[in-house]
């Protein structure tokens, strides 16, 4: 039995060592989908992402999700590639805080379900998530703006960034790919592996995560040959202030 209360909304389908989270009126979807996610026989595209193990999958009636296996990164990747120990499951993690910042009324996806896989003590990982309709990663965006709509763009990031702490979570990785930009210029913000759960306005995580973006984002622009300048930074500042 899971040692977390789950979001409203959300049911837990336990066959010992496969077990499926899922919203209530999506069960029988995505017990199917992440069976086959499991039994790797999922169809759909292959999404380029640091640590790989993603698929874009379109349903019956069009809704498009995301389907990402758990796997590690750095050199731990070399020796365990999908088995995780400490719990509660990273995938239980993930949903409990995305779900936290969506009721909160921050623009994040929808968690449709997750899942583990025990083996001994370890565990096997999927979360299945919604797509953005239109969304663009935030670097692609801002490596095509120009200085007016660079300002814009920064201080959405901040303003959403500030809207996220606002609801007590703490994004560890906030950078170019994690943030993204919608058909009508809006910031959301995707993948909240690891994420932190802390009361609101921590002042020393909430700096922390912008530093990373800013980081993040001038890296990034410099492998496009562009160089962003670091007065620019005010704008994410300002954004997070206002």
């Amino acid at each position: 039995m899971l040692l977390v209360r789950l979001p409203e909304g959300y049911v837990d389908l336990d066959r010992g060592r496969w077990r499926v989270v899922a919203a209530r009126l999506e069960l029988a979807e995505m017990v199917a989908l992440l069976e086959s996610a499991r039994a790797r026989t999922l169809v759909g595209e292959e999404v380029s992402s640091g640590r790989g193990g993603t698929r874009r999958v379109a349903l019956r009636g069009g809704k498009v999700v995301y389907v990402r296996h758990y796997l590690r990164g750095g050199a731990m990747r070399h020796l365990v590639r999908d088995l995780y120990l400490l719990r509660p499951p990273r995938p239980i993690r993930e949903l409990m805080a995305t779900e936290q910042a969506r009721a909160a009324g921050c623009r994040v996806p929808i968690v449709h379900a997750v899942a583990t896989e025990e083996t001994g003590p370890f565990y096997r990982g999927w979360i299945v998530t919604s797509a953005i309709d239109g969304a663009r990663a935030f670097i692609d965006v801002l490596a095509a703006a120009d200085d007016a709509q660079r300002s814009s763009l920064l201080l959405e990031a901040g303003s959403a960034i500030r809207d996220l702490h606002a609801a007590g979570v703490y994004h560890v990785d906030l950078n170019g790919y994690n943030l993204l930009v919608d058909a009508q210029g809006r910031v959301a913000i995707i993948d909240f592996d690891r994420a932190v759960l802390t009361p609101p306005n921590n002042h020393r995580l909430g700096q922390s995560g912008r530093d990373r973006l800013w980081r993040s984002l001038r890296k990034l622009s410099a492998q496009r040959g562009l160089a962003l300048p670091q007065e620019d930074k005010r704008w994410i500042e300002r954004g997070y202030a206002r």
